[in-house]
């Protein structure tokens, strides 16, 4: 049987909650008073064998009017193996409606919205207690032992806006508008038919674009769709990203996608782009930058929205039922034995992503 396991010793947290909380398959250890995944076994050299994951939720913390007090959530851990673990957060104004979860950054710095209420909770993954395992030919042929888990749940990236700044997650912009009902936000308003964004009459060149308050965002594609008025559309722009910009317009800006001659026949019709793998990076806002209509006394676009991809992680699957003897041949029909995988190797295999 594979030995498989793992350790996180310690958990300090910098908001005073002490260790109250709900516990799911984790505990407090007696001994040292740091949270730690439950051990359900012991391997045959007398190392702890740990439950593949964990979790433990503090009691509701009523921060009242000194959130900012509380913008970090410090930790402090002890790793053993491949152990790992993530501190979220999440919030609320009554105590009753609660926030999705969201990380902490890598910082520590509070992710979810300012609110009277709060509650963090604590991911423990368990990882390697030796650095050798067993695995079985066959399994290694069909990828039976190899896990891909999604991270991050990939779609679009931009919320559905109201007005310019009706979202906390960020804010939409462009150069000019053409009048109130043609603001830059009608370009993310999610409507099937909206007449969307349109720059000032007369004015054929400009951008517009999002600012993405909270994080940076890796975008793999985006999509423009048609207005109804078609002699109005961007026909030539670039796709830009910047890092350092703080209202769409000033900061320094990264070309990373060129469309030239691009014409809608219908209106109210999408078109994805894909942005090429080597351009894509971290940005906290993206434009299209367009140069060219399709004739027209100003430009428009129907909808404007980014995406990225999910984020997966590879890993060794646990759960080993076989116990067989270790096969020293590892034949290339397919063995049911099992061979003997150092770390190093199996780290290759993780960077050739076998899947």
């Amino acid at each position: 049987m594979t030995i498989i396991g793992g350790n996180l010793e310690r958990k300090e947290i910098g908001l005073s909650i002490g260790v109250s909380g709900t516990h799911d398959r984790t505990k407090i250890n007696k001994n040292t008073g740091y949270l730690e995944l439950v051990d359900i076994d012991v391997d045959g050299q007398g190392n702890p064998i740990y439950v593949e994951q964990g979790s433990w939720t503090s009691d509701v913390i009523d921060l009242g009017d000194i959130f900012q007090d509380f913008e970090k959530v410090f930790t402090n851990s002890t790793v053993n193996g491949a152990s790992s673990f993530a501190v979220l957060t999440r919030v609320s104004s009554n105590n009753y409606d609660w926030s999705d979860w969201v990380a902490i950054a890598e910082d520590g710095t509070i992710q979810s919205d300012t609110k009277q209420y709060i509650q963090v909770r604590i991911d423990l993954f368990a990882g390697f207690v030796t650095d050798v395992f067993l695995v079985a030919k066959n399994d290694f042929n069909i990828n039976e032992f190899l896990e891909k888990k999604t991270v991050k749940i990939g779609g679009n990236v931009v919320p559905k806006l109201t007005s310019n700044t009706s979202s906390t997650e960020g804010f939409a912009f462009a150069e000019t508008v053409y009048s109130v009902n043609y603001d830059s936000w009608y370009a993310f308003d999610k409507a099937d038919r909206s007449e969307g964004y349109c720059s000032a009459k007369g004015v054929k060149t400009g951008f517009l674009g999002f600012y993405f308050i909270k994080r940076g965002v890796v975008v793999s594609k985006y999509k423009i769709r048609s207005c109804n008025a078609l002699s109005t559309m961007v026909k030539s722009w670039v796709l830009q990203g910047s890092i350092d910009t703080t209202n769409g317009t000033n900061g320094t800006w990264v070309d990373l996608d060129k469309q030239t001659n691009q014409v809608w026949t219908t209106g109210y019709t999408d078109k994805i782009y894909e942005v090429p793998t080597s351009k894509r990076a971290n940005y906290i806002a993206y434009r299209i930058k367009f140069s060219e209509i399709n004739g027209g006394d100003y430009a428009g676009v129907g909808e404007l929205d980014f995406y990225e991809d999910e984020t997966t992680s590879l890993s060794l699957k646990r759960d080993y039922t076989f116990d067989k003897q270790v096969d020293s041949t590892w034949s290339d029909t397919g063995s049911l034995h099992r061979k003997k995988v150092t770390r190093s190797q199996w780290q290759r295999i993780d960077r050739l992503e076998v899947l």
